[in-house]
């Protein structure tokens, strides 16, 4: 026992363990490194909202093209249909799309969704049957979803805007 302390008493300096000089710099690059993480956890809050948003707007959009897909002998009467405005369709003579607009628009304005404005737009592809037979009778369904992001710490507000496109071809 008596040995062992006179070895560790005649050891040399270096060996005694941590200085205060490696400690500080230990913790400089501890503290450098949880501020990078500090960074980058605020821009992924940023990103989770972002893409919980977009998620949001694919289902409103593929709601209404589904709407649109099963009253397909009629897709005409979507054109022109706003979320902001009054639904135009007819209640007498176009009483489905009429509805899908009014549940679409309250969808759209309970979506969480800053400022949500969705918009259909109906063209055709094809000439008319009734002018020409030999036709396969396509449209191009437009739907526009337009929106403001959500404030965070990291970003400021920004207007954001999603395109989808299908063709409908009634049967």
């Amino acid at each position: 026992m008596e040995t062992d302390k006179q070895q560790f008493a005649s050891a040399p300096c270096f060996q005694r363990g941590f200085t205060l000089l490696e400690a500080m710099v230990a913790a400089g690059v501890l503290s450098v490194g949880l501020l990078g993480l500090a960074g980058l956890s605020g821009m992924s809050l940023g990103k989770n909202v972002d893409a919980n948003d977009m998620s949001r707007v694919t289902n409103l959009a593929a709601d209404m093209a589904e709407r649109i897909q099963s009253n397909r002998q009629r897709v005409l009467d979507y054109n022109g249909t706003a979320t902001n405005a009054a639904c135009t369709q007819s209640v007498s003579t176009q009483r489905m799309a009429w509805g899908d607009c009014v549940q679409w628009s309250t969808l759209v304005a309970n979506s969480g969704l800053l400022t949500a404005v969705g918009t259909v737009a109906v063209t055709r592809l094809d000439p008319d049957p009734v002018a020409n037979p030999v036709t396969m009778n396509r449209f191009l369904v437009t739907i526009t979803m337009n929106w403001q992001t959500r404030r965070n710490d990291v970003s400021t507000v920004r207007n954001k805007t999603a395109l989808f496109t299908t063709i409908v071809a009634p049967e």
